[in-house]
Formats: structure tokens, sequence, C-alpha cells
């Protein structure tokens, strides 16, 4: 445990890129901000649980260098907004996805990050227009959060309790240690996690209808597919990963001496440069 927290440490990554933000109108009118760079095929950058696009720039950048990135903000996040009326659904961000492929031409190379990938999976699956699809640890079938936890992380957020909101969500849902959360509590990144902080209830919900590996999804999904990994992550998230790839007819499944649950984004943007070309 104590070598995936020092992997994760190591590659956190947070910056700004000072890019114009660009917008798209998703089918419910939600506006989703996402930035531009670089030239040749897209690449669409979909982020995890408290993701928002300052937290792929290493990324980003690196993929600048061979491809048109469009980095965007998951609704509720960052510089876009969320008009949805009604109950959460993955459906929405599937839309959202869809738009800014739409953006990027009609199709795009797709990289997902951790709960990324439960809309991406499904998006592939439903024949959204994809070039490649890539995923970073999808976490399917992982360690079931205590009974109560939403509730508690709900009333949390009600009774604007943030700090504590995140650092429950970063316990359960991202299944970060004590020592990590205490470390991110005081790195310039926190005011971020706390800014997105009312979308943490659409990861917990992505990772509850999660609780196992979509066969039949992933049966679907006809685009050459990457899974990348971290090989200093938990055994049952490696176990995991590969079998998300074999589910997946043109899957392949990579790991990262480098990382645990957060990519090393140098090594992810040669990786993933390599396969998208």
């Amino acid at each position: 445990m104590a070598e995936q927290a020092e992997a994760n440490i190591e590659n956190l990554d947070y910056g700004n890129r000072d890019l114009p933000i660009e917008k798209v109108r998703s089918a419910d009118g939600t506006t989703i901000a996402y930035e531009k760079s670089g030239s040749g095929p897209p690449v669409v950058i979909i982020g995890g649980g408290l993701n928002e696009k300052a937290m792929h720039a290493e990324l980003a950048e690196g993929l600048s260098e061979n491809f048109t990135v469009y980095n965007y903000d998951r609704r509720a996040r960052g510089d876009s907004d969320d008009k949805r009326v009604g109950p959460y659904t993955v459906d929405c961000e599937i839309e959202d996805l869809a738009a800014v492929i739409e953006a990027a031409g009609g199709t795009a190379n797709v990289f997902a990050n951790c709960t990324g990938s439960m809309i991406a999976v499904p998006a592939a699956a439903r024949g959204v227009p994809m070039i490649k699809l890539a995923m970073y640890e999808p976490p399917y079938s992982g360690p079931k959060v205590p009974p109560g936890y939403t509730d508690e992380l709900t009333a949390l957020l009600e009774a604007g309790k943030i700090k504590e909101a995140v650092s429950l969500f970063l316990k359960w849902d991202a299944l970060f240690t004590e020592d990590e959360i205490a470390f991110f509590s005081t790195h310039p990144i926190w005011p971020a996690f706390e800014a997105m902080a009312y979308s943490m209830p659409y990861d917990s919900i992505l990772s509850d209808d999660a609780d196992r590996v979509p066969v039949e999804e992933l049966g679907a999904i006809t685009v050459p597919s990457l899974v990348l990994g971290g090989n200093k992550s938990p055994q049952w998230m490696k176990e995991m990963c590969q079998a998300v790839a074999d589910g997946i007819p043109r899957g392949e499944y990579v790991t990262m001496d480098t990382a645990g649950h957060l990519m090393d984004d140098t090594l992810g943007a040669e990786l993933l440069t390599k396969f998208f070309r």
C-alpha cells in the first residue's frame, strides 16, 4: 500500500495551460467546455472522479505533439455547467461525450480515465463514433462502499461540509489512503477538488452501477481498445483490467511500472501516441 501511495503522489498532475476555452452544447442544453490544442488526428480526453481538464494538462501537452487534443470538463465541474432535469444517469454523460466528438469532426480517438471509462465503454458499445478507445483502470467490480455511504456523502454536501465530503469520497470511491488524503488536503489541487464536490455523487452512481465487468457491452465494442493500468495498483485492479481487455474483441492490456491508480502521464502520452497512431 505504501508503494501505491508513493506512486499516486509522484504522478499527481495539475496545471493551467492558458488555452482558450471552447464550448459545445450537449443534448439536454448543458454547455461542455474544452481546451483544444495540437494538430493531427483528434483525441478526446474524458476524466474520472474529481477530474477536470487541468488534471490532464501534462497528458494533453504530450499528446498535442501528434494529435489535436480535446481535453474537456465533464458536466458540473471546471468550466462546464449542468442543466440536467431529473435524476442523474450515465446517458447524460454519453451525450456530453458524443457532443465533444462531434465538435472534433464527428469521430475521434478517446482516452478515458477511471470512472470516465464507465461513460466511454457504453458510448462505444452503443456506436458513438470512435476511431480507437483507450482507458486507464476502469474500476469495475471494485470494493463496495460501506452501507449508508451515499447518504452520508449527500448529507455532508447539503450541509456545506465540503472538505469532509471530499475526504470521504477520496477514501471510499478513490480508495486513497489516509496519508494520501492528508497530502492532497495541503496541495494546491485541493481547492479544485472542493470546487467539483457536487459532481462526486455522479461518480459514486457510476461506480455503484458497475459492480461487475460489463461483458455484454465490452463484447459490442468493435474498435481497437487499450486498457492501461499501474503495476503498483492492487491485485484486484490488475485482474479487472485484464478481464476488461479480454472482454473486448480487439482489446489489449498494458501495465506501467511507474504508476498506481494515478497514471504516469509522461509514459501514458508515449503509450497512447503509439496506440492511437
